[in-house]
């Protein structure tokens, strides 16, 4: 029987018992990898796992507005266990639906049931609601969210961050020489992280500190502030006389139809993409109008290489028959991460999962911090006016040891 409906069958009988999935034994496809040697200043999470199936929670939003990502998220751990070998391991899944108390009720029923390990939540006030449970029986949580202010170090954050898109995309900026550097950003939480993040990457780095930063209405037609800052910086001025360029690259911190009108203004006040590089974060790969937009062409991110996102969709689309919406990939890494640090019934420990090797994900090596935030490699695209192509790879690994930040 081929692999794909093995997964199916096997996956449909173990939901059926219990609300459990336990692992398949079949051969991997990626090596499993070696046992690292605990650090001495990481104590064990006691008490020793007892003898049996180890139990690890997987809260999901599986009803509500995210049920679909949710269904997504599941099938993609599901997935993880047919391709890692754990034997042991079982995952139970609870619906955290769309409330920070169900997601409290979800967890202190699978807590109580003696998991050593939670998945998820999904949503940062899921995940809020969850930690202090977990906290008092010293089991970790492996966030699915991106918000680096529910960080700790027993809640891991896996999300792709806005902040480490910045500080990579910057990093590459000034080895490219441009010194002259300025940012657009949406006047909420998103651009508050990344503006955050730009100041504090080019503090660093010893930059000049006064950065040209402007946040635009979130809601709302942003051309007045990006106009004034325009006409503040380069580019044409209000009356219409030109002047030289002041940026070597400008990032513009948001995506879909609102950067595409941006950029629309930023060619009107002429600001020419091969004389002034854009940059932007991983939302602009979010919108195939972006990625042809002509005014955009040219412009670089740091974001996972496309080919392994694409290679993970279609993977999953052979198993489950339609594609996964994105973040799917994070519910496979954590729950392949999970049986790598059970495998043989060793005890799980922190050491473990804060290897500062770190592991490789389905989009790349990821390495937990012991702050609670989550490193991904990250690689440099270019939009080439009909979709990103990279320029410059993802790091295969990552320095060690870990650099404190």
């Amino acid at each position: 029987m081929p692999a794909a409906c093995r997964l199916r069958s096997l996956f449909v009988a173990l939901l059926l018992l219990a609300g459990c999935v336990p692992a398949k034994q079949t051969t991997p496809t990626a090596p499993p990898q070696r046992t690292p040697a605990p650090a001495p200043s990481v104590q064990p999470l006691p008490p020793p796992a007892p003898a049996g199936p180890r139990q690890v929670a997987l809260l999901l939003p599986l009803t509500g507005p995210a049920g679909t990502l949710g269904r997504d998220l599941l099938d993609a751990a599901s997935m993880a266990l047919f391709d890692e070998p754990s034997g042991e391991l079982v995952l139970v899944p609870r619906d955290t639906g769309s409330s920070a108390e169900t997601a409290r009720a979800a967890a202190r029923e699978v807590l109580a049931q003696g998991a050593e390990l939670v998945l998820g939540p999904l949503f940062a006030a899921a995940t809020s609601a969850v930690a202090p449970l977990a906290r008092e029986r010293r089991v970790p949580v492996l966030s699915f969210s991106n918000d680096s202010s529910i960080a700790a170090p027993d809640v891991f954050v896996l999300g792709w961050r806005p902040e480490e898109q910045v500080v990579a995309i910057l990093r590459h900026a000034l080895d490219q020489g441009w010194r002259r550097l300025g940012l657009l950003a949406p006047d909420d939480g998103y651009g508050a992280l990344v503006a955050a993040a730009w100041r504090s990457e080019l503090a660093a780095r010893g930059e000049p500190a006064a950065q040209a930063v402007a946040l635009y209405p979130a809601s709302g037609d942003p051309a007045p502030v990006v106009r004034a800052f325009l006409e503040r910086y380069g580019g044409r001025t209000a009356s219409g006389a030109d002047r030289p360029p002041a940026f070597d690259a400008l990032m513009i911190a948001d995506g879909g139809l609102r950067l595409r009108q941006i950029a629309a203004l930023l060619a009107f006040y002429d600001i020419d993409p091969s004389v002034t590089r854009l940059l932007g974060t991983r939302l602009w790969a979010d919108d195939p109008a972006v990625l042809r937009d002509s005014a955009l062409r040219g412009g670089r991110l740091a974001a996972p290489d496309p080919a392994a996102e694409a290679a993970f969709r279609r993977r999953f689309a052979a198993v489950f028959g339609r594609e996964p919406q994105r973040l799917a990939e994070l519910a496979y890494d954590a729950t392949r991460l999970a049986a790598i640090a059970t495998a043989g019934g060793r005890p799980l420990e922190l050491a473990t999962l804060l290897d500062p090797r770190g592991f490789q994900g389905t989009l790349g090596p990821f390495r937990l911090r012991a702050d609670g935030l989550v490193e991904h490699a990250l690689a440099i695209l270019e939009l080439d006016g009909e979709g990103l192509r990279v320029i410059e790879p993802a790091p295969t690994r990552f320095p060690s040891p870990l650099a404190a930040r």
